[in-house]
């Protein structure tokens, strides 16, 4: 049966716009929607659907269409937006309900300088709210900021699309940052999306940037030879700001330690601790990605290679000076280091101070709704439930048992 037709906002999307395009050609050509299918050998629901944005066309449809209609190339140039748009689709990408005045707004906003600071003004404020106060309920907004951004790219001339891509680059990577923070089920994808882009901008700190984050990533995973690979990669540019060479630094040492590579660990790190806080932030870059990156950050990544090369005394040491005076907006990274403080002292053998700090750092986990600090928690949590018998220990066992399954219920 023929599809009703629907009016469409062709720029909301590449699945918008080809449907308003098919329809627009196959009306030209005094052709019903069965009558298309038949000559390109789909049924008419089929093509009421797609030009209904409500199907994802395949490139063998798209290719037949384009035969059929004879457009001169205008629908086969959707091919690659369509892929793009239906690996978002994948990874979670969607226009959310207010997004669309928003969308029209921005499209015919005469002022784009001012739409890209806004972009960047907003996502650097995210970024530092969501350390102190967790990463819940911001990913609506990045994925509306996304949805803005690719239908204003579709739209900008070929210099302005760079700083386009750039957005939506950072604004992938905020939304892996936020995925991480919950089930982590959808970080790579984004990632592999924002460096995607940054190298379609010819943004090499960016993309450098990216990789660091993938190789943060595989350090999670417990994949150190990845994680050196990706770091190395990055370090190769020879660009790059001091803040984004001190983080990749770190990715190396943090993988050196993890495979019990001593002087190779020392090494980086050492590096590291002489470029972080760089005020040479990259003039490509319109906000300083790395700017949490200053001594004190290296100092805690510094205490994390120690715990994993078996040197759990000397981890705990840094971790207490650093913590003592730790920055009140990092409450997330703190519930990381709280937790990683807690495996030190159970690696000394203290397990009533082990689960006192884990405590600390489970009410900083549950108060910033970050499922990646619970996760850091566990070897904690299994360890401790041989040591019941001590009081600090039971309370932490039940109480991170039953943080766990909240988390699950949500």
């Amino acid at each position: 049966m023929a599809q009703t037709p629907r009016r469409l906002t062709p720029h909301r999307s590449a699945l918008h716009g080809f449907g308003a395009a098919l329809r627009q050609w196959r009306e030209r050509r005094g052709l019903s929607q069965r009558a298309l299918g038949r000559l390109v050998h789909v049924s008419g629901d089929l093509v009421g659907k797609v030009e209904k944005a409500e199907r994802w066309p395949s490139a063998r449809f798209v290719e037949s269409c384009e035969g059929a209609l004879q457009t001169g190339g205008e629908l086969v140039r959707f091919l690659s937006d369509l892929e793009s748009g239906r690996r978002l689709t994948s990874v979670g990408y969607r226009l959310v309900d207010d997004a669309e005045g928003q969308l029209r707004a921005s499209i015919d906003h005469p002022d784009r300088p001012y739409l890209l600071r806004s972009w960047h003004e907003q996502l650097a404020g995210l970024a530092i709210a969501g350390n102190r106060t967790g990463y819940a309920g911001m990913a609506s907004t990045a994925h509306a900021q996304i949805s803005i951004a690719a239908a204003v790219g579709r739209r900008s001339r070929s210099g302005d699309r760079r700083d386009v891509l750039i957005a939506q680059a950072l604004w992938a990577e905020f939304l892996s940052w936020i995925d991480e923070q919950g089930d982590a089920a959808e970080a790579d994808a984004w990632l592999r999306r924002a460096q995607q882009q940054a190298v379609e901008a010819n943004a090499p700190a960016l993309a450098s940037y990216v990789l660091m984050r993938q190789s943060q990533r595989a350090l999670e995973r417990f994949d150190p030879r990845n994680a050196i690979a990706l770091a190395q990669r990055a370090l190769e540019e020879v660009r790059l700001p001091g803040r984004i060479r001190a983080l990749l630094l770190i990715r190396q040492a943090q993988a050196y330690a993890m495979g019990g590579d001593q002087n190779a660990c020392a090494a980086s790190i050492d590096k590291a601790h002489r470029v972080a806080g760089s005020a040479d932030w990259g003039s490509e870059l319109p906000i300083d990605v790395g700017v949490h990156c200053d001594a004190v950050y290296v100092a805690a990544h510094e205490a994390q290679c120690r715990l994993l090369l078996g040197q759990p005394a000397a981890a705990a040491d840094l971790y207490e000076q650093l913590l003592r005076h730790w920055p009140a907006q990092w409450r997330v990274d703190e519930a990381l280091w709280r937790s990683a403080l807690s495996t030190a002292y159970l690696n000394s053998g203290d397990v009533e101070r082990a689960a006192t700090e884990a405590a600390n750092a489970l009410a900083l986990a549950t108060g910033t709704s970050s499922a990646r600090a619970l996760r850091w928690l566990n070897p904690t949590a299994v360890a401790l439930r041989q040591q019941t018998a001590i009081p600090e220990a039971a309370a932490f066992v039940l109480a991170y048992r039953r943080a766990t399954l909240e988390a699950c219920n949500h």
